[in-house]
């Protein structure tokens, strides 16, 4: 009988714990939005250092087959349109105090870079990355999400994402290829 008390107040904690943790979602009518205090710090360093590539999150598929540019164009616009944080820009105010812009969805383009006729096409294409990856976003005017195919072969392809950190982690780096993938198909 005593373990079934311990138990009840226990399960009791966490009930109203769970109830404390329970996510709201802000309403866009109040005027703009805080950042989360993970987006502050990352604002924060992006201001400190702006010309450093560090919290992009780039990532590099190798796409043996054919690659449809325009279904992957319209794959990662539906991303776009469903992940509001893709379309967000983090402007500042007057006092200098960043602010969640959210933004319309976007047709992102592709960006081709078609290496078939070069005979080193794999160096190339190292370069032609590490550029990419390493390019940087402006957090004020938003667009987060970059996508680049190298294409070495007609069946042959590298294709880049890159995002900034300050939209993505590793965890929703997961989902975000996880749903290209069935939006591609």
């Amino acid at each position: 009988m005593g373990e079934n008390s311990v138990e009840a107040r226990l399960l009791s904690r966490m009930r109203r714990r769970a109830e404390v943790a329970r996510i709201v979602r802000a309403d866009r009518e109040a005027g703009p939005l805080p950042l989360s205090f993970a987006q502050q710090r990352l604002w924060f360093l992006d201001r400190l250092t702006p010309d450093s590539a560090e919290y992009l999150v780039p990532t590099v598929l190798r796409v043996r087959g054919a690659l449809d540019v325009p279904a992957l164009g319209t794959a990662l616009s539906g991303l776009v349109a469903r992940h509001e944080v893709l379309r967000t820009a983090f402007p500042a105010d007057d006092n200098g105090t960043p602010r969640q812009a959210i933004g319309a969805p976007w047709p992102v383009e592709v960006t081709v870079h078609d290496l078939r006729a070069e005979a080193d096409a794999e160096t190339r294409a190292g370069e032609i990355l590490r550029t990419e990856a390493t390019r940087l976003f402006d957090l004020e005017a938003g667009r987060l999400l970059r996508a680049d195919a190298v294409r070495l072969a007609d069946d042959d392809h590298f294709l880049l994402l890159t995002v900034h950190h300050i939209a993505s982690d590793g965890w929703s780096s997961g989902i975000l290829a996880r749903e290209l993938r069935e939006l591609y198909a």
